[in-house]
């Protein structure tokens, strides 16, 4: 079955590269992507008296999924370890690049959809279920694709993926990863529990 992951791995290779030019995405540390998108939902008041309107823009976030490819661990609990220090990473770059980069400094909202609920919650996310209904199955079936052909731990690569919605603020972003003197590179795993942390 290898030689299935492989084939199905550069089909999707391919499908991200596409996405990722044309909707002009930057890479913001390890294993995210960002870029510009239209919003079309309903209005929406967050918890820090961030108002989300129809037609504002936001920041589209998307994965790496070629970078999953690299992770080293043997085990899907290591594999998530070190998943967490690179998403750290990560928002570091994104809170770095939301001060600095005028393409992005006047985003309020990001946004995502992701297979990884419980996770993004922690770190300032705010998660919601997908709605039910052929979109969601597809969705599903997508990301059931992507952990097969991508994710590095045998185990995990059964996964049954539930799609959500994932939601960060600018405020809870800059909030939760401020400006630091240490390099986003080099950031460890007790940021993941000091940004779990700041929750209140």
């Amino acid at each position: 079955m290898d030689w299935l992951r492989q084939v199905l791995r550069e089909v999707l290779r391919q499908i991200d590269r596409r996405y990722q030019r044309a909707h002009r995405l930057q890479a913001a540390g390890p294993v995210l992507f960002v870029g510009r998108a239209r919003y079309r939902g309903p209005v929406m008041q967050f918890a820090d008296d961030t108002l989300l309107e129809p037609g504002d823009d936001v920041g589209m976030l998307h994965f790496n999924n070629e970078r999953f490819t690299r992770i080293e661990g043997g085990s899907s609990r290591s594999t998530a370890l070190e998943f967490a220090r690179l998403m750290i990473q990560s928002l570091h770059h994104l809170a770095h690049k939301a001060r600095t980069d005028p393409a992005l400094s006047d985003l309020a909202v990001f946004h995502a959809v992701s297979w990884l609920p419980a996770h993004g919650e922690r770190i300032g996310f705010i998660c919601a279920p997908y709605p039910e209904g052929l979109k969601k199955r597809w969705m599903t079936l997508h990301f059931k694709l992507l952990v097969w052909a991508f994710a590095p731990a045998r185990d995990s690569r059964s996964a049954w993926p539930d799609p959500h919605y994932f939601w960060l603020t600018r405020k809870e972003l800059l909030r939760r990863f401020p400006e630091s003197d240490q390099e986003p590179d080099d950031i460890d795993r007790r940021s993941y529990r000091r940004a779990g942390a700041r929750s209140g």
